[in-house]
């Protein structure tokens, strides 16, 4: 009675933690469609702009206003993808999705740097004539479009790296525009035109920085490697702190999507046991690791010349 008590508290444990995600989900949905709607209108304007008063801060950043729909599109489809049930083929389904996404953003970004810095380069030789209020005015409206849009993605990002290449984007974004600004405005005042390509330095290199942890991380995501938040001693340390458990080892640790980890092992019994005692243990160490973040663990038993009464041992 007990058990079954147990068992159901654990299922309703489960169910509230089903919940609470699709509450998020439609937030997050909501959240996507906002930013591509934005920033999509704001590129349309800041090219037009940008070729009207040939300003290379403007025409760049709104390349990178470009990317950021894509960036959005890509994290949007990764996450729509990652929620599709399992097919015969896929049969973890396409969890790995938002991943992947998280490391498309990733290296669109880097690429985006590359551009703006090769484009600033050449301007240096001869930086154009420009218009610095018409700049400084579009510039404005972008950092105001872009931290709306970030914001709305600011808690969700937290927890999920695909959401965090969104974030990061859009962030980034905004830092850019005050960086349009700024150059606008000395171009505006003083009439220096190389303050144009200067700025776009600058952005650029703020870019790479930031990038930098998101593309490794999802390099890292891809091959399978330890999430982040997640310590592999510490998880061990909790699997063999179970008094009838001895040892750990083929301990594995990955992440299945950008949101869900999960954890294959081996385990040593000290003591030959039942199959009932054995699914009581594992429904302890699953409750357990699902309060560190990894929904998902298999368990294997690896038996010391342990000949069972109750059932044949494998």
């Amino acid at each position: 009675m007990e058990h079954s008590h147990h068992q159901h508290d654990h299922h309703h444990h489960g169910h509230d933690h089903h919940h609470h995600t699709v509450t998020d989900l439609s937030t997050l949905n909501r959240a996507f469609y906002v930013g591509i709607g934005l920033n999509l209108l704001y590129t349309i304007i800041e090219f037009a702009v940008g070729f009207r008063v040939d300003s290379l801060a403007l025409i760049s950043d709104a390349s990178h206003n470009l990317s950021d729909v894509a960036s959005l599109v890509i994290s949007l489809i990764g996450m729509k993808l990652t929620h599709r049930t399992a097919t015969q083929l896929y049969t973890y389904g396409y969890k790995k999705a938002s991943i992947l996404a998280s490391l498309i953003n990733a290296v669109l970004l880097m690429y985006i740097v590359i551009k703006i810095f090769i484009e600033a380069f050449e301007r240096l030789a001869n930086p154009p004539e420009m218009v610095g209020s018409a700049i400084m005015l579009t510039a404005f409206i972008g950092v105001i479009i872009n931290a709306v849009s970030a914001f709305l993605f600011y808690k969700g990002q937290k927890t999920d790296i695909n959401v965090k290449g969104a974030f990061l984007h859009l962030m980034l974004d905004a830092l850019v525009s005050v960086g349009v600004i700024i150059s606008g405005a000395i171009v505006y005042f003083t009439g220096w035109n190389l303050a144009d390509p200067i700025s776009s330095f600058m952005v650029g290199i703020v870019i790479l920085f930031s990038t930098w942890g998101l593309l490794k991380e999802s390099v890292k995501l891809i091959l399978d490697g330890v999430p982040h938040d997640i310590d592999k001693e510490h998880i061990q340390h909790l699997i063999e702190e179970h008094p009838m458990i001895e040892s750990v080892h083929h301990l594995h640790i990955w992440a299945l999507s950008s949101l869900q980890n999960a954890l294959t092992a081996h385990i040593v019994l000290k003591e030959c046991i039942t199959l009932k005692e054995f699914m009581n243990i594992k429904a302890e160490l699953k409750h357990k690791l699902s309060h560190e973040g990894i929904t998902h663990s298999t368990f294997e038993i690896d038996t010391d010349n342990c000949h069972c009464e109750e059932e044949k041992c494998n």
